[in-house]
């Protein structure tokens, strides 16, 4: 990973756009969302994911004009991460660069380079993505990540779950503040739309980059974006900007799994487990349980659906059998169900 960074902040260059009202409705409900739902305090340090679309801009120019208030007082860093995976992206770094620089924010760069990496392009660049802006995260003592993440991106992640057979926790999507990658991340926009987003850069004079990408519909999102929202929209034209009331519960409801999961499970690397003990919960435990299992062991979470673990989930509370079944998993685990136990384990060999 390369790393650039301009680490102090200039004064703002003469005719920098204008910077919107914390009165705007736009401006009102990011600092409604950092106020209640993703616990930022007065005068903390946080490191803003910015990408040069109009989404991301929206957030930079809202928590630009929310941190120049005395109460608030944020302080933010703009980082950027450019993946060279497509010939502009070096003129996006270089805009986002000239946007920090007008604002009067500190930059940061980093070079990052998923093509060099093993297995799915699109995991390896989220992977180094929010490996990078932890970095920057720990560098300038920031609080969290800020991320653009949107209603609108929301609803597309639930249609998706839903299309893959998700549970409740897949389909709780886009949390408000969540863990991941060492660092914390927070996603003030969920409520506002992409809409919302473009509508804000308009109105403060800001132009953005589109990344051509978004148009290829052999990507599934693209494809669902381009075809089934709009007319999902139609029937229900404010669902992007509501969708949150239902993850939020969905999420809830995971955290509730969670925790039954916690108590029944509570070594997932114990690798051994009651199955009568099992047999006495509810299917979500068992199942949610097992893919927590399977994980500790190396099996990708992304793998392990629903088709994959219900079988098992099957055996272990059908107790009228006996016999010893076995069912092999991604990641070469392997899910022993007996008469008394249930037993996880990985094979060594290829995968």
């Amino acid at each position: 990973m390369t790393k650039r960074s301009s680490p102090h902040p200039r004064p703002p260059a003469t005719g920098a756009a204008e910077v919107p009202s914390t009165r705007l409705a736009f401006v009102s409900a990011v600092a409604a969302a950092l106020d209640r739902r993703c616990g930022v305090g007065a005068g903390e340090r946080l490191v803003l994911a910015v990408s040069g679309g109009a989404d991301s801009f929206a957030l930079l120019l809202a928590l630009t004009a929310l941190a120049r208030r005395s109460h608030r007082g944020y302080r933010l860093t703009v980082a950027h991460v450019n993946h060279h995976l497509r010939p502009g992206a070096g003129r996006e770094a270089e805009m986002v660069g000239q946007a920090a620089e007008r604002l009067g924010l500190p930059f940061a760069l980093r070079d990052v380079h998923p093509k060099r990496e093993r297995g799915n392009a699109a995991s390896a660049a989220r992977r180094l993505r929010y490996e990078a802006l932890a970095e920057v995260a720990a560098e300038t003592g920031s609080a969290a990540i800020v991320t653009a993440h949107h209603g609108t991106d929301q609803l597309e992640t639930v249609l998706l779950a839903l299309m893959r057979g998700a549970g409740p926790e897949g389909l709780a999507a886009l949390a408000w503040r969540s863990e991941r990658w060492g660092a914390t991340v927070i996603r003030p926009l969920l409520d506002r739309t992409h809409e919302d987003c473009v509508d804000l850069c308009r109105r403060s004079g800001w132009t953005w980059a589109e990344d051509p990408s978004n148009r290829d519909e052999a990507r599934r999102r693209n494809a669902l974006r381009a075809n089934l929202l709009p007319r999902l929209l139609e029937l229900a034209p404010d669902l992007d900007r509501r969708i949150h009331r239902t993850t939020d519960l969905l999420r809830e409801a995971a955290e509730l799994v969670e925790r039954e999961v916690a108590r029944v499970f509570p070594d997932p690397r114990a690798g051994e487990f009651d199955r009568a003990a099992l047999a006495a919960e509810g299917p979500l435990v068992i199942g949610a349980g097992l893919r927590r299992a399977a994980a500790v062991l190396g099996a990708p979470l992304d793998d392990l659906t629903h088709e994959v673990v219900r079988p098992a989930v099957d055996a272990i509370m059908d107790t009228g059998v006996r016999r010893p079944r076995r069912y092999h998993w991604p990641g070469r685990v392997t899910v022993a169900v007996r008469a008394r136990v249930v037993a996880l384990s990985r094979s060594a060999g290829r995968k």
